[in-house]
């Protein structure tokens, strides 16, 4: 790990997050203690590479209680555990939980923790494919909004899940990169809302799927550097509105 840590560090790649905490809030007793330590274990790995965020998505284990302020109070925890290491904490909704299925869920997850490191990740992935789509977006707020993972999708017929390379596939749809799939308008539609409202977080390409698995990174690396090149083409026709200066704060009498 150290060696890997080194080759990150050197390679002059700046890392903006870490993906990711799974299951942590919401459980009770060793369970818990043990996901404890798994989150400080994670938050020093940010440190070592320099990643300012580290992404959490929803529990969907069983064992997670749906008790609002058991949750909250383990979001505070790790937010509390992340500030001495200047990281930010994203949580994302994840399908099939019972704590945060859904984007509102997940933003009344952080709004009842109250932490100023805590905020909220959207995945387009699940957005355009089951979590209320752009009108989702438009119920939440830009400040609570730290990280934004990009991906187009494509819909997969019922017959292709039973075939013998996709068993393990519980998803209709496959991950591709923007401007690959069937969402590309939204994708873009969505980028021009975020800055509409404010949005001053950062992106993320997120079309992990499992033929990219199997694939030489040199040529996924290539797909999603054609992805961003088809990205900045489009963006530069649409009317974004500037950045938002701070306002100035009032003298103290």
């Amino acid at each position: 790990m150290d060696e890997a840590v080194a080759r990150v560090r050197h390679s002059g790649v700046r890392v903006q997050a870490l993906r990711q905490l799974q299951d942590y809030e919401g459980l009770s007793g060793p369970l818990h203690q043990y996901k404890v330590n798994i989150a400080k274990g994670l938050l020093n790995l940010c440190r070592a590479v320099g990643a300012p965020l580290l992404l959490v998505t929803a529990s969907t284990v069983a064992e997670a209680g749906e008790d609002a302020e058991h949750v909250a109070r383990d979001l505070a925890k790790l937010a509390t555990l992340a500030v001495p290491k200047g990281i930010d904490i994203a949580y994302q909704a994840q399908p099939g939980s019972r704590v945060a299925a859904d984007v509102v869920s997940a933003e009344a997850c952080v709004n009842a923790a109250d932490r100023a490191n805590l905020g909220m990740a959207i995945d387009t992935g699940h957005l355009f494919t089951g979590d209320g789509g752009l009108d989702a977006l438009d119920r939440c707020y830009a400040d609570r909004l730290f990280l934004v993972g990009l991906s187009d999708t494509i819909a997969m017929r019922a017959g292709d899940a039973a075939s013998p390379a996709a068993g393990e596939r519980t998803q209709d749809y496959v991950r591709v990169f923007p401007g690959d799939g069937s969402s590309a308008e939204a994708l873009l539609e969505l980028i021009r809302r975020l800055r509409v409202i404010g949005f001053h977080g950062g992106f993320c390409l997120n079309a992990a799927n499992a033929d990219h698995a199997q694939l030489p990174a040199a040529f996924v690396a290539e797909q999603a550097r054609d992805s961003l090149h088809w990205l900045l083409a489009r963006l530069r026709h649409i009317d974004l509105p500037r950045r938002r200066t701070p306002r100035p704060s009032l003298p103290k009498d």
